[in-house]
């Protein structure tokens, strides 16, 4: 494979800790004014330590000291708004920037990622990695950056106050603390597992409903209630169950968690009384320790959120890893395949999950011949076409042009050199032309004509409103299967590629409009290596060679007259075609009489 792709997956800290390059600065100037914030938070609390001291020792002074301490809390407010305001400010530009940087490098390491990579990868679970995961990586340090450094610094320093007040009495505020972490780290084995169960069940889901949402028109045709789709039914029911369950693992320690947290007064009021009637301690040093008590520990509950958005951020990164890991292909010396192209499968042998599909297969498409591969469904024959465009690899054996193995192709190289044109169309968002001039920005007039009247879609094109700028929508929805796989077949046309392989490419055609195609192909590019995958043979009768695949095994190969004399497979679709179209004949003649 021209393109390595690292198997092992660096540590999401490690991974976070590059992501971040360029941009701690920022965040580290966010911490110091979030601390700076925290600090200015507690001044009103050491004025009400103080009123309170007044109030109780000296009351008839009260009054006096009042503006004065108006102005400190006027000030401290003034200070704290303005830190944390600063402090946002720094975490959300930082965070967007890391935003920025990280999808940057995801988009650009996949646009150079192998092709068989990115065929096994799901739609949906590249999205994920893409916009979600990197979504939630934003919000995280946007967020995080100032409210879990404040909820830890928080307590800390309202600790440092409380010692400074009464160290028993701080103490007796405190012990609860260490409770509440016990009881929520009873709960959290299994987190990480959790969620990465959680995740590989979500990217699951996006799958399915990805898919579910691509074939929504077959969907309300045949099951209008959507229940003729179990994949997305058994996705979402994976999903729920596991919802559930880790729900049941992480609700009691959370509820242990926040009861625990606010449980304070079931110690410093006991203490506190002791203190007070020993003459130990004063009305004012109990009444500031239980109203400062109240809020020590509340901070700690965005610190239980932080630790519980860790491990979803985490498992995120270890998504990124694969993506981020993708290294540039290797410099390779240009030209090493020219037309002419030959192409070569030699022992061929590939397999799916499920199955094998190919079990040695061996073909030669000698330079500027027209080859044709038939055979009965699931027989291999699409499997051949994306090994020799490139889409997969073969398990075993060799898929070469020209003597050059497919998979040593650089990216630029391997589609400067096949285009490869399927029943499953796509057509992006944009106009007829940038569709057809997806490989060839600079297609000149007469080339897009040639290649649309090759397509039989010249017509088609001049019909529409206007013309080649006639805008449509992601895959194509004004156009019918037929039209777009005409729009298809003359975008992989005008690439201008020597090898032209067709996966089913005229699937939607009716037989004479098959038969002018392949007529066309012929004349006007015979100097293309063409491949074409077909289920019916109308205009394929002269193709150079013909080849039939059987069971993951080539069993017959020649031009028509021979393959009719050795293969009875070829014979009888021969035979059930001439009979069709006899009976196709025969009822339009009987409707034109009627």
């Amino acid at each position: 494979m021209n393109v390595n792709v690292e198997a092992d997956r660096p540590d999401a800290r490690c991974l976070l800790f590059a992501l971040t390059k360029g941009r701690r600065a920022m965040l580290a100037g966010a911490l110091a004014l979030t601390a700076l914030a925290v600090l200015a938070e507690l001044v009103p609390f050491v004025l009400l330590y103080r009123a309170l001291e007044r109030l109780i020792e000296a009351p008839q002074t009260l009054a006096a000291a009042l503006p004065g301490w108006a102005a400190w809390l006027g000030g401290a407010l003034l200070l704290k708004y303005l830190a944390y305001g600063l402090a946002y400010l720094l975490s959300h530009h930082a965070a967007y920037a890391i935003q920025a940087g990280t999808r940057r490098q995801l988009v650009s390491r996949l646009a150079r990622a192998p092709l068989p990579w990115l065929h096994g990868q799901g739609s949906g679970a590249l999205k994920q990695s893409v916009v979600q995961d990197v979504e939630r990586l934003e919000a995280f340090l946007a967020h995080h950056t100032v409210e879990a450094s404040a909820a830890v610094l928080a307590p800390l320093c309202a600790a440092a106050l409380l010692f400074w007040v009464d160290a028993r009495l701080a103490l007796a505020v405190l012990a609860v603390g260490p409770l509440a972490l016990l009881g929520a780290l009873a709960f959290l084995p299994g987190s990480r597992r959790d969620h990465d169960l959680f995740n590989r069940a979500t990217a699951a889901l996006n799958n399915a409903t990805v898919e579910f949402l691509r074939n929504m028109p077959v969907m309300k045709v045949f099951c209008p209630a959507g229940t003729g789709f179990p994949l997305l039914r058994g996705r979402l029911h994976d999903y729920y169950r596991l919802a559930g369950r880790i729900t049941r693992r992480t609700v009691p320690g959370w509820a242990l968690f926040t009861s625990l947290l606010g449980a304070h007064l079931l110690l410093v009021l006991p203490v506190g009384a002791w203190l007070h009637v020993r003459g130990e301690v004063g009305a004012a040093q109990v009444a500031f320790a239980v109203l400062l008590g109240a809020g020590v520990f509340r901070p700690l509950l965005k610190v239980s959120r932080f630790f519980m958005d860790v491990p979803e951020i985490f498992a995120g990164l270890r998504r990124m890893a694969p993506i981020l890991a993708i290294s540039p292909p290797p410099r390779l010396p240009a030209g090493r395949v020219a037309a002419p192209v030959e192409v070569r499968l030699a022992e061929v042998r590939f397999t799916y999950p499920s199955r094998p599909v190919l079990r040695g297969v061996s073909l030669c498409l000698p330079p500027g011949s027209f080859n044709v591969l038939l055979g009965p469904s699931g027989a291999g024959k699409s499997t051949v076409a994306r090994l020799v465009a490139g889409v997969l690899v073969p398990q075993a054996g060799e898929v070469s042009l020209n003597g050059e193995p497919v998979a040593a192709l650089d990216e630029g190289e391997r589609a400067g050199l096949i285009a490869l044109a399927t029943q499953e169309v796509f057509l992006f968002s944009g106009s007829i032309r940038d569709n057809l001039c997806l490989a060839r920005p600079d297609a000149s007039a007469g080339a897009l004509r040639r290649a649309l009247r090759v397509a039989q879609a010249e017509a088609l094109v001049e019909g529409l409103p206007r013309g080649w700028d006639t805008p449509v929508r992601e895959l194509g929805t004004r156009l019918s299967g037929g039209e777009r796989q005409r729009i298809a077949v003359a975008r992989a046309l005008l690439a201008g590629t020597p090898v032209l392989v067709l996966d089913e490419a005229t699937a939607f055609a009716d037989s004479l409009t098959q038969r002018a195609f392949f007529r066309a192909l012929r004349a006007e590019y015979p100097e293309r290596t063409v491949l074409a995958v077909a289920h019916r043979l109308h205009g394929l009768e002269r193709a150079d060679r013909i080849f039939v695949l059987e069971q993951g095994v080539v069993t017959a190969s020649g031009d028509h007259a021979r393959l009719m004399r050795e293969s009875a497979y070829y014979r009888s679709m021969w035979r059930l075609e001439a009979l069709n179209e006899q009976w196709a004949l025969a009822s339009g003649g009987e409707a034109a009489h009627g």
